[in-house]
């Protein structure tokens, strides 16, 4: 319940960070990176703990959730490199919000949808 917690609320965290750094110009950008890097911890460590009671329990959805969880990630360091260069294009956004809408309803599929 504890790791549930701290995992929901990190991601709803990492989302609000996420947005601002993609919507504002670059010193604050650059801030709400490394705040959305920082959120990272929590939201891995707390992930790992979930996984170790829910993918022996349903392997296929938790081993699914995981990996859309990593992408989630990935694609948010794409989007940041894209963004510090200047050239981010709309297809790495769609494609992060895309994913980032599977990886939630998943979760809380698989939290038997507990909000909090």
């Amino acid at each position: 319940m504890l790791y549930m917690n701290i995992h929901l609320i990190s991601w709803i965290l990492l989302m609000i960070t996420a947005i601002l750094a993609f919507v504002l110009k670059d010193k604050l950008s650059m801030i709400f990176m490394m705040i959305t890097r920082v959120l990272y911890i929590p939201i891995l460590v707390s992930g790992f703990m979930l996984a170790l009671y829910r993918v022996p329990r349903d392997p296929v959805l938790g081993s699914l959730k995981v990996i859309l969880g990593l992408a989630v990630i990935a694609l948010l360091e794409i989007g940041f490199a894209r963004k510090s260069h200047h050239n981010l294009a709309s297809n790495i956004v769609w494609t992060l919000v895309v994913v980032f809408a599977l990886t939630s309803v998943l979760g809380l599929y698989l939290a038997d949808w507990y909000f909090f």
